[in-house]
């Protein structure tokens, strides 16, 4: 991505706390990385100091390439400069530690710090997908058991449902609440960002 585009070149200007958020393939990498840049390029800020989060641990590493291989060819340029040079290796050398992570990630070393605070035992584990399938499968089996042996209007709006939508087999619309679920995780709700 060669060209930054306006909207672009404000977050990476701006300062204080910032959201970029847009499409697939709209260069939110490449905005993160030059913001991260230009503040430890022109503002001596430490990349240690700068928390850079995403959803995926592809573009994780991506920044971190990225931001590794600018700060390197800044270093061929500031040669004569020892100052400059001295501060650039000391970036180099921190960024393998940097926080540039998933936000997944990142909520994970936090409460790993913060356990006792939380009320969590220290050597809780998060589950994968082959421990989480059979929770999730337990969890429906009680919501559509709840509904099927109850007699309220909803337990009955439930019933019509998979009866309509399934002919009377609940199988097909426990796929969609998972695809439904799937979907609300990866998508930032608007108005938790206003």
């Amino acid at each position: 991505m060669s060209q930054i585009t306006c909207q672009q070149q404000k977050a990476i200007m701006a300062r204080g706390n910032v959201l970029v958020s847009a499409g697939a393939g709209t260069g939110k990498t490449h905005t993160v990385t030059q913001r991260c840049l230009d503040l430890i390029l022109r503002e001596r800020c430490s990349v240690e100091e700068i928390l850079m989060v995403t959803f995926t641990e592809a573009a994780a590493a991506e920044m971190r390439e990225r931001i590794r291989k600018a700060l390197l060819a800044a270093m061929a340029q500031a040669a004569t400069n020892s100052s400059q040079t001295h501060w650039l290796t000391e970036q180099v050398a921190l960024l393998d530690n940097a926080p540039i992570s998933t936000m997944h990630s990142f909520c994970l070393e936090i409460v790993r710090q913060h356990f006792h605070l939380l009320g969590l035992d220290p050597q809780f584990v998060v589950l994968d997908d082959s421990q989480k399938k059979p929770l999730i499968h337990a969890t429906m089996d009680e919501l559509f058991n709840r509904h099927y042996d109850g007699a309220t209007a909803t337990s009955a709006a439930v019933k019509e449902l998979v009866q309509r939508y399934g002919g009377g087999a609940d199988s097909g619309l426990r796929k969609l609440i998972w695809q439904i679920h799937q979907h609300a995780q990866v998508l930032p709700s608007p108005d938790r960002w206003h």
